[in-house]
């Protein structure tokens, strides 16, 4: 009985997973065929928050990238909690290639929390002018429309945040092609299928594009100091204070820099205990999006059969057909199109990293240790 139980379990699973897939790329559909027509109104000057520790691969071309907006009036804020940060110097000769561009760095090591990043963010507000604010993490790259493209949205008083999708720019090692295989064609459709189902409670640190005003509405940076995953909480404490969250029709690049596979899987379980404590029913639920390892299991286990080879079958097609709609049609993932033979093994990998994230509290963090407690919270550094 036991057996026949574990059998029915796995084959539904696995048929969750086929629902899932094309779930997600309906989801797809609606959100990448919508007009997404933002609302007209006067481009209010911006201030762009970028927060520093240490040098991000192809850091200065990324950071040119914000100073080559079309856009009529906006600040760039570099911040570091290290006077003898490395990235420093990048920012001095970004001030000293575009002088006509207002660009501010500030050093403070003062602390609102256990999250170091969101006390260097709390500190650059000190150098804001401006009433609108973007907040992008420093990998971040973009093209010149990219504040026309996100900021309009933020003039509809309804909407107090606005983020949008990434994709990776390059991936110079196979550790990091598989962390970007895992990007696009796994984590992205699981936003578009959240952003389909129940529409978006939380946010993106490739772009956080908000008010001073929204931000007092939900306590100040401080209402997110102690967040390990200081993005998704920014943007949970922005729609539970009764505002929207908008899913912009943008995407931006990530730059991954060479990493071996020691360090993409400390990141990759980083990320999965952290959505672990964070949403502890919905990162179980998660395992409902291993297909493919679910059907091979499901293979395994009836001894493959007629009917589980073709569910096999059924699930490895859905499968790698969202992952090339999504992926490489829609977001345009050159890694993805060009890797994309490697999206089973990337599948079997994120499942094992699913697996570990059940267990354990201790994570890496740029090369910080972290302890993460109930809800999120880091309660000990060192």
């Amino acid at each position: 009985m036991l057996m026949i139980a574990l059998k029915l379990l796995l084959c539904g699973a696995t048929v969750a997973a086929c629902v899932f897939y094309l779930f997600a790329v309906l989801a797809a559909v609606r959100f990448f065929g919508e007009q997404h027509a933002a609302p007209s109104s006067t481009l209010q000057p911006v201030s762009i928050l970028i927060p520093l520790c240490g040098v991000d691969e192809g850091a200065y071309a990324s950071y040119a990238t914000f100073c080559l907006q079309d856009y009529p009036a906006y600040q760039i804020v570099f911040g570091t909690r290290d006077p003898l940060d490395p990235a420093i110097p990048t920012v001095h000769r970004l001030i000293t290639d575009f002088p006509e561009r207002d660009i501010a760095l500030m050093v403070c090591a003062n602390t609102v929390g256990a999250n170091p990043k969101v006390s260097n963010l709390y500190n650059m507000l000190a150098c804001v002018k401006y009433e609108w604010l973007v907040i992008v993490d420093s990998d971040i790259r973009v093209d010149p429309t990219y504040l026309r493209h996100i900021l309009p949205f933020l003039a509809d008083q309804h909407i107090g945040l606005v983020t949008c999708l990434y994709r990776a720019a390059q991936a110079p090692t196979c550790a990091a092609r598989l962390e970007a295989i895992g990007l696009t064609a796994g984590f992205i459709p699981g936003v578009l299928a959240a952003w389909l189902l129940e529409g978006m409670h939380f946010a993106l640190g490739a772009t956080m594009a908000t008010t001073r005003t929204t931000l007092k509405a939900i306590g100040g940076l401080q209402a997110i100091g102690d967040y390990l995953v200081d993005d998704f909480m920014l943007g949970y404490l922005v729609a539970e204070a009764g505002y929207e969250v908008c899913l912009a029709p943008y995407v931006v690049e990530t730059v991954l820099a060479p990493m071996g596979c020691v360090g993409m899987l400390k990141h990759q379980l980083r990320w999965s205990r952290s959505r672990r404590f964070v949403r502890p029913g919905g990162y179980l639920g998660t395992v409902l999006t291993h297909g493919t390892v679910l059907a091979f299991l499901t293979l395994l286990l009836y001894h493959s059969t007629g009917l589980s080879q073709v569910l096999l079958a059924v699930t490895l097609s859905l499968r790698l057909g969202m992952g090339w709609l999504i992926g490489v049609y829609w977001l345009q993932d050159k890694v993805l199109q060009h890797y994309f033979w490697l999206l089973p093994l990337c599948d079997l990998l994120n499942f094992g990293i699913w697996g570990l994230g059940l267990f354990g509290r201790r994570v890496e963090w740029r090369g910080r240790r972290l302890t993460i407690g109930n809800g999120g919270k880091i309660v000990q550094r060192r």
